[in-house]
């Protein structure tokens, strides 16, 4: 999966649905666990990005959200919001249109992720990942599946770091684009598992 964008709230699926039918233009809901669920909206849509959706969602919910975008597998942007506001920015590789820059991440502090754990944190992993610059990052070996990018082995040590089960990681890198265009995987892949549609996009299956 190349460019994606997923947003995470630390409240069930059944809670935040009608928060995000209410703000979210079109796009889909997954549970990510029974404590978190994600919203993956579509991003062609003028206002409905991760990063624009992620204040208006945690000013309704009244829980902080993490809004991630992953660029073509060259960078990867992560942000945590709360009342509406952004608290936290993390950008992998800031200065990616300027290659005459470094590329050393900023924003990587782990204790304003810490909201987004379901179970105990590994600090040192998350430290050293996220504030690795990206020209070490390509010699990595990931828990990520064989073929991801290297901002999608970072996104999901990120998540790991945070005790997200393989599960929920992968599912938070699909992309609404990638869901309504592959119904059948889609459907395989959720299984039993519930999918919220949003807006005006149409049930994939």
């Amino acid at each position: 999966m190349t460019t994606y964008g997923t947003i995470l709230i630390p409240v069930p699926l059944e809670q935040a649905a009608p928060v995000l039918r209410e703000v979210c233009t079109a796009g889909y809901a997954t549970p990510a666990g029974p404590t978190f669920c994600l919203a993956h909206p579509d991003r062609f849509v003028d206002g409905n990005g991760v990063f624009a959706l992620a204040g208006p969602i945690t000013a309704e919910l009244g829980v902080p959200v993490l809004a991630a975008f992953q660029y073509d597998g060259d960078r990867l942007e992560l942000e945590v919001w709360r009342d509406g506001v952004l608290a936290q920015r993390y950008d992998s590789w800031p200065d990616r249109d300027d290659e005459s820059a470094n590329d050393a991440p900023s924003g990587a502090d782990p204790a304003a992720f810490l909201g987004f754990a379901t179970g105990p944190v590994d600090s040192h992993r998350f430290a050293s990942r996220s504030r690795t610059p990206r020209s070490t990052r390509r010699t990595w070996t990931s828990t990520a599946s064989r073929g991801t990018s290297w901002a999608q082995a970072l996104h999901w040590d990120v998540l790991r770091a945070l005790s997200h089960p393989d599960q929920v990681i992968r599912r938070a890198q699909w992309d609404y684009c990638h869901m309504c265009g592959a119904p059948q995987a889609l459907a395989e892949a959720l299984g039993s598992t519930e999918l919220v549609v949003l807006g005006t996009a149409d049930r994939p299956f």
